[in-house]
């Protein structure tokens, strides 16, 4: 028996797509039930998260490496770097102004 390289790819594509999904559901729990700057630090990261499953949804329906979709991936996923980075920093704060620190 032998691993197809497309039959891996659709199945880690499967894997991230639906760790993606796990992650929103997940993230919205925690931003319901926390307040203040924790909840800003999980909203920007729910957003980063969301930019990113979106980004990976739209890869599914690429037909070629051109045109408004590929843009669209791209877009989603600065948004994903800038939203991840944003809601790190945020967190980092958070913990470093409980800590005593600054």
């Amino acid at each position: 028996m032998s691993l197809n390289i497309n039959d891996f790819e659709l199945a880690a594509n499967f894997v991230v797509l639906l760790a993606a999904l796990l992650s929103i559901v997940y993230a919205l729990g925690v931003v319901w039930r926390v307040e203040k700057k924790l909840d800003v630090s999980y909203k920007l990261l729910l957003l980063a998260i969301v930019s990113f499953t979106f980004s990976e949804i739209l890869g599914y329906f690429e037909i070629g490496t051109a045109g408004k979709i590929r843009f669209w991936m791209i877009l989603a996923k600065v948004l994903f770097a800038l939203f991840f980075l944003l809601g790190i920093l945020t967190a980092r704060r958070m913990i470093r102004e409980v800590d005593g620190e600054k």
